[in-house]
């Protein structure tokens, strides 16, 4: 009887051992519960911070690349204009332009382009600039090399001589009108114009080959030069055998015919005229006595 006894509190004994745990392990579940919800609304309250943080960091970037986008559209532009200012345009003839100034002329597309300068308002326009001289700044007695390539800046307030290569290119590919104008000190004017005018290539010592009828008021002075080749004091081509009479041989040089004192520099200039004038009008190249 003692045993059975005995046996009944030990059961009893481990059942209340039994509940006491479960109790305790419920509430520690519980109590895990509780801090992986904390830890879960942490992290999504942090997540939702870091979301709207990059999506300000996201905002602003996108914004600066906007602007960087804008500016640099707008530095193109400027830079786009600043070159177009800078960097002549490419005409084919001078005829194609109505504002004097520098442009970078191709005469052909397999030719090579060369700057030249314009000029839009003398007798109508459509002149290019051969020859052109100021204050003296610029030597003309020059090597055969210098007259053949030119030398100078070619510019609209600069010294220049064009070249006698690329002269008689222009003249060789199509026809041309010369127009050579001086003006006294005393404010005198005066123009000898020719119907045509072409120059020979090296070969040939870049000779004046053909020259129009002649118009003006100053005298048909450059008809001595027809059929005669271009001298330089280092390449005598002239025909007096005594010696060589290039001291500063050019076409439209004033020293040939007046006194260099009584006239003050204009600039030597060439036009052509399109085939549908050719029958009334011959085409043109305009050069001034400088």
């Amino acid at each position: 009887m003692f045993q059975i006894f005995v046996l009944l509190l030990l059961l009893v004994s481990s059942a209340k051992s039994t509940a006491n745990n479960s109790s305790e392990n419920a509430l520690g579940y519980e109590l895990l519960e509780y801090r992986l919800e904390y830890l879960q609304k942490s992290h999504d309250k942090t997540s939702d911070q870091l979301s709207q943080i990059l999506a300000k960091h996201y905002t602003m970037i996108k914004r600066l690349l906007n602007g960087v986008l804008i500016m640099t559209n707008h530095s193109s532009q400027l830079l786009e204009a600043h070159l177009r200012v800078q960097q002549p345009a490419l005409v084919e003839s001078c005829q194609q332009v109505d504002r004097s100034g520098r442009y970078t002329f191709q005469l052909t597309l397999s030719s090579a382009p060369f700057w030249v300068v314009c000029e839009a308002n003398s007798f109508d326009g459509g002149w290019l600039v051969v020859q052109q001289r100021l204050d003296g700044a610029v030597g003309f007695n020059r090597s055969w090399a210098d007259y053949r390539t030119g030398f100078g800046v070619v510019g609209g307030a600069s010294e220049f001589w064009l070249g006698l290569e690329q002269l008689h290119q222009l003249t060789d590919n199509g026809r041309y009108e010369l127009v050579v104008e001086v003006r006294k000190e005393s404010g005198l004017y005066g123009y000898a114009r020719y119907s045509e005018f072409k120059v020979a290539g090296e070969g040939e010592h870049y000779g004046l080959i053909r020259l129009g009828n002649y118009f003006g008021t100053i005298g048909d002075e450059l008809r001595y030069h027809l059929g005669k080749k271009f001298s330089t004091f280092d390449s005598d081509n002239d025909n007096w055998k005594e010696g060589n009479c290039a001291k500063r041989t050019f076409f439209f040089d004033p020293d040939q015919a007046q006194p260099r004192s009584l006239y003050s520099p204009l600039p030597v200039l060439l036009r052509t005229i399109p085939a549908v004038e050719e029958v009334s009008r011959p085409p043109s190249l305009r050069g001034v006595v400088c």
